[in-house]
C-alpha cells in the first residue's frame, strides 16, 4: 500500500494540465505510483531504461516520486502522468530535466508495455517540446537513448531532433557497457519544424 499522501506533494502539483490529441498530461497523484511501480517493474520497460533498478519495488517507486516532488519544488524537473484523454488511463511518465541558466533541458519519457507500438512516446513528447520552447522558452531540447533501443529512437527522430554523436560504453546496465546516442533540437530549428507542420 503507498505511504505517500497527495497533500505532502506540493510540488508535483505545480506540473501544467498538457492536452494533445489523443493525450492528457497532468500531474503526477498517489494514485500513480502503484502503476509506475507495476509498468517498471516489467522487465520490457526497465530494459529500455537506463538507471532504473530491476526488480523496481514500490518502495523505489515511493522514494522516485517524493525526488521528482522536491525537484519541482525547486524547478529542477517537471514530470507528468501519460493518460488517455478520453477514459483518463495511465499510459506512462513524462519528464523534462531543467537547466534554466543554459535554458536547456532534457526529455525522459516511458510508456506501459501494453500501450507500444501506438504513438503515444511521439505524441507526448512533441506536446511536451511545444511546452518547453513556447511556455518556458528554451533555447535547447536533447534527449538520449541507448544504442540498441530502436523504438527510442524512432519517437526523437520523428521529433525532429538532430543526432550529435555516440557517447561510447558511458552506461553501466546489467553488468554491460553501453553506447549512449545524443540527440539535441534548437528552438529555430524547433520554429522550423513547427513551420513544416511537423508541431
Amino acid at each position: 500500500m503507498c505511504a505517500l499522501v497527495d497533500s505532502w506533494l506540493q510540488g508535483l502539483k505545480t506540473a501544467p494540465i498538457l492536452y494533445s490529441q489523443r493525450l492528457l498530461l497532468r500531474p503526477i497523484c498517489v494514485g500513480d505510483v502503484a502503476h509506475i511501480q507495476k509498468c517498471i517493474n516489467d522487465r520490457r520497460v526497465s530494459d529500455n531504461l537506463s538507471y532504473t533498478p530491476h526488480p523496481y519495488t514500490m518502495e523505489m517507486a515511493e522514494i522516485w516520486t517524493r525526488n521528482v516532488d522536491k525537484g519541482m519544488g525547486q524547478g529542477t524537473c517537471c514530470y507528468w502522468t501519460i493518460c488517455d484523454g478520453k477514459t483518463n488511463n495511465f499510459i506512462g511518465s513524462m519528464g523534462v530535466s531543467l537547466y534554466r541558466e543554459q535554458e536547456n533541458c532534457e526529455l525522459h519519457y516511458w510508456v506501459s508495455a501494453d500501450e507500444w507500438n501506438k504513438g503515444y512516446c511521439t505524441e507526448a513528447s512533441k506536446r511536451t517540446i511545444v511546452h518547453v520552447f513556447e511556455d518556458l522558452n528554451m533555447h535547447r531540447a536533447q534527449v538520449t537513448h541507448r544504442e540498441h533501443n530502436v523504438a527510442s529512437r524512432n519517437v526523437i527522430e520523428k521529433c525532429g531532433f538532430v543526432l550529435e554523436g555516440k557517447s561510447r560504453e558511458s552506461l553501466k546496465r546489467f553488468e554491460k557497457f553501453e553506447n549512449v546516442i545524443m540527440y539535441g533540437l534548437l528552438q529555430d530549428e524547433y520554429l522550423a519544424l513547427k513551420a513544416k507542420g511537423i508541431y
